[in-house]
This record gives C-alpha cells, structure tokens and sequence, in this order.
C-alpha cells in the first residue's frame, strides 16, 4: 500500500514538475522556440487561454515566423475582442510583411481601445435603490466634534538681511593642520 502510494505521489510530482515548467517557458523563456513550445503545451491543456496564445503569438514574431504570429494574434482577439495589445501586435506583424492597409486599421483599433479604457472609470457595482444611506464613522465623529481654531503662523524673521557668519579656517587649514591659517602642525617654521 505505501508502495502504491509512493508511486502516485511521484507521478503527481512529475506532472505538477511538467506544467510548471511549461508555464514558465511561456512566460518567461528567452528563447523563442522554447516559448513557442510551452505555450504550445498549455494551449494544448486550455484551448481558450488568450495570455497563452497572446505569448505564443509574441514568440513566433520574435522567430520571424510573422504568419504564425498573426494567426495566434487572431485569436487572442476571437477571445478577448478588446485587447489592444493584441491589435497593435499584429498591426506591427502586418506591417512587417507589408501589409499597411491592415496594419493602419489594427493600430487604429488599438488606438481606440486604449483611448476608451483610459476615458471610462472602472465600473462599481451598483448600489440597491433601498440600501441605507449611511455616513462613515470617521464622519460621524468630525461633524460632532467642535471646531478648532487654528493657529496663527508665526512672523518668521527675515535671515537674509543678517550677515553670514565668516568660516574660523579655509578649509585648507582644516586639511593640513590644526585649525590654524595656512599651514601643516608638522611643519617646521
């Protein structure tokens, strides 16, 4: 019995082992085959992983493999329509083979996308129409609370119309003796 358990254990380790190297491959290989491939593998697991494909897609640009990239690019857009990353990538895939009419309308798109994610404010969940209205404690407490009087700030005198106070020693004087003008306390008058 612990035998078979022990054995179960090292399957689960090796498979846990796979995946994670095949997920770290995908996001982090230098390496564009090796990304390539472990996106690859994860896509294999999840077929609706749009950062899989949107990482893959990315690779296969970096290897010049531009129809791959734009393929992959496709998809991330089928599975999430509003990733402008993924428009301006294949804007710049499209590009990249000379194809400026299609790379002018996914930058664009790009553009827009962008534009309306920074114009909204995220969205709040909304509040029921018979929820109580109440006021933070912290609010409360302040509108209790009398009012203070604020200090007046004091007159600051005006130190630029004193004169600066003359340094004792150059600092020469610091450097080669004891405080004394001009001159090293070794040397010998």
């Amino acid at each position: 019995m612990l035998q078979l358990l022990l054995s179960v254990a090292a399957i689960l380790w090796a498979t846990v082992s796979v995946l994670a190297n095949d997920e770290q491959d995908c996001f982090q290989a230098q390496e564009p085959q090796l990304r390539i491939t472990g996106c690859s593998q994860m896509i294999g697991r999840a077929p609706d992983d749009a950062t899989a494909y949107h990482n893959r897609a990315f690779a296969y640009a970096l290897a010049g493999e531009l129809d791959n990239a734009i393929e992959d690019y496709s998809k991330v857009i089928a599975l999430a329509p509003s990733n402008a990353s993924a428009y301006a990538n294949r804007g710049r895939a499209y590009a990249s083979k000379g194809d400026y009419t299609r790379a002018v309308e996914d930058e664009t798109r790009a553009h827009e996308l962008m534009a309306k994610a920074t114009a909204e404010p995220p969205a709040l969940p909304a509040k029921p129409a018979n929820a109580p209205k109440k006021r933070p404690a912290a609010a409360k407490s302040a509108a209790a609370a009398p009012k203070k009087q604020i200090p007046k700030a004091k007159e600051i005198p005006n130190v630029a119309q004193e004169p600066a106070a003359a340094p004792a020693a150059s600092w020469w004087s610091w450097l080669w003796g004891n405080g004394e003008q001009g001159g090293n306390k070794n040397a010998k008058p």
